[in-house]
C-alpha cells in the first residue's frame, strides 16, 4: 500500500479567532485549511490558496474573493480562464468591465 504525504500546520498565535496561518496539504481526503492565511485543498481565509480557495484573497483552480485568480473565478477583481465579477480578465469574461476572447 503506497503511503500519501500529509502536511497540517497550524500557527499558535490567532487573531480574530482564526490561526494566523492553517496549512493543510495531502492525505487520502481533502483536507480543510482556514486562518488568517490558509494554505490547502480547500482553503478559507483572508488570504487564501489552493484548488478551492474562498477568500479576500483568493488564489486557486477555482476561487471566491474580493481579488480572485484562478481558472474559475468569482470577484471584485478577477483573473481567470472564466472570469465573473465587477473588474474581470479572462477568456471568457462576464463583468461590469470585461476583457477577454467572449465577453457578457
Amino acid at each position: 500500500m503506497a503511503s500519501t504525504l500529509e502536511i497540517r500546520k497550524t500557527s499558535s498565535v490567532h487573531l480574530f479567532g482564526l490561526p494566523l496561518y492553517d496549512i493543510a496539504i495531502g492525505g487520502a481526503h481533502p483536507q480543510r485549511a482556514r486562518g488568517i492565511v490558509a494554505i490547502g485543498q480547500v482553503a478559507t481565509g483572508v488570504i487564501a490558496i489552493g484548488p478551492v480557495a474562498c477568500g479576500f484573497v483568493a488564489i486557486g483552480a477555482v476561487s471566491l474573493g474580493v481579488f480572485a485568480v484562478g481558472a474559475v473565478t468569482l470577484g471584485a477583481l478577477a483573473a481567470g480562464a472564466v472570469a465573473l465579477g465587477g473588474d474581470v480578465a479572462g477568456a471568457v469574461a462576464i463583468g461590469y468591465h470585461a476583457v477577454g476572447a467572449v465577453l457578457l
